[in-house]
């Protein structure tokens, strides 16, 4: 009966979960229904005018409007070597902003200025909203929050390796001599490391946008989604060495593989990134993510003796309710990002919400974890 309770629960918590998904598509608005030539045409006048002249200024209805000033040191396109000019402050050498970004901050919050003396709603530049710069940092608020949720990451990850050592570094018995065990405990170990990296350049990419960091910033994630599948499918499954091998090879060739297509689209005239592709198969992950290991969770047939034990019985895991909780509480604060509305007071928009929910959560993620790493302990002593 027990058993029979858990899997109905896992079973509504995975409804709940597709419940949240499947509020994406009414809650996102619609961008608003105008001709956006005359804005495209005021934005490459402003940034022409900025390039001339340092200034981010356009003319508008016999309006001059100006954004910062201007910049003498961008003058004629600014340094010679495209770098930062001297009348930079120190937070904007050190992020790396050059004469020609800077005039394509500008101008997008002059452009918002217009809009808003017109009553009309923000508008996204390049696909993103604009934000209030802060010490040379685009997005303070995503910033932080990713630097916080690195940090819980680096908090708990001394404490796995605590459990692990603990596991691995035990007298040889039956249930640790076969190896899988040993095994998953460093890779979830790894996991840890792989989450808190995911993280450091989520807010890498959020100080600055560019080609480079946007690309560390979603392979970081598509590994950090790899991963966790991987583990998965090697703990509930108690995959030996060889097989763990066989698999991780086989996610190895498959993430290299989605990473080079969706940073290489058929007609890069269209789009640079296949962001759909990319969400289509992120999504699919997730899914079976959660269902396979919330079920297993509450219904699964544990070793009594660990791994390595042929001595089985089905018994619910003892960090289950961690995992069910971490699982809805994260995807509660992602449900934050589908409203996609512009940034409040230019600092905090829905993807900083996202961001700004999720470090409360993950101790539960990792009371689960040191759980499953205990799990034989506790079955050994039980013997």
């Amino acid at each position: 009966r027990a058993v029979t309770g858990g899997m109905r629960r896992s079973f509504v918590i995975l409804v709940i979960l597709v419940i949240l998904g499947g509020v994406a598509p009414a809650a996102r608005a619609e961008p608003p229904q105008e001709d956006w030539t005359l804005w495209n045409n005021l934005y490459q006048r402003c940034l022409y005018n900025c390039g001339f002249d340092g200034c981010s200024r356009l003319g508008y209805k016999d309006v001059t409007y100006v954004t910062g000033g201007c910049v003498e040191g961008c003058r004629n396109g600014g340094p010679k070597d495209g770098g930062a000019t001297s009348d930079f402050d120190l937070g904007m050498k050190l992020t790396g902003w050059t004469c020609q970004t800077d005039c394509k901050y500008r101008c997008m919050h002059t452009l918002q200025t217009i809009r808003r003396s017109e009553g009309l709603p923000p508008a996204k530049f390049y696909g993103k909203w604009s934000f209030t710069r802060v010490f040379g940092v685009q997005e303070i608020v995503s910033t932080l929050a990713s630097l916080a949720n690195m940090g819980v990451h680096l908090w708990f990850i001394p404490s796995v390796y605590a459990a692990v050592r603990n596991r691995t570094s035990g007298a040889p018995t039956e249930a640790t001599s076969a190896g899988p065990g040993s095994a998953l405990a460093r890779t979830w170990l790894v996991n840890a490391a792989i989450n808190a990296n995911a993280w450091l350049w989520s807010a890498v990419f959020h100080t600055r946008d560019t080609r480079w960091t946007e690309f560390m910033d979603y392979t970081s994630a598509n590994l950090l989604m790899f991963s966790a599948l991987y583990c998965v499918l090697v703990r509930t499954f108690e995959l030996d060495n060889r097989r763990s091998a066989g698999l991780f090879f086989a996610f190895f060739a498959w993430l290299v593989s989605h990473v080079w297509m969706v940073n290489n689209p058929p007609d890069r005239s269209v789009e640079s990134y296949r962001w759909e592709v990319n969400m289509r198969v992120m999504m699919t992950i997730a899914v079976a993510h959660w269902a396979i290991v919330l079920p297993w969770a509450y219904g699964c047939r544990l070793r009594r003796g660990g791994f390595g034990s042929g001595n089985r019985r089905r018994l619910s895991h003892p960090g289950r309710h961690s995992l069910a909780l971490f699982a809805i509480l994260w995807h509660l604060a992602a449900l934050a990002e589908v409203f996609d509305f512009p940034p409040i007071w230019g600092y905090l928009d829905s993807h900083a919400l996202w961001h700004c929910g999720t470090p409360h959560c993950i101790w539960l993620w990792y009371r689960f974890l040191k759980e499953d790493l205990r799990w034989d302990g506790v079955a050994k002593k039980d013997q």
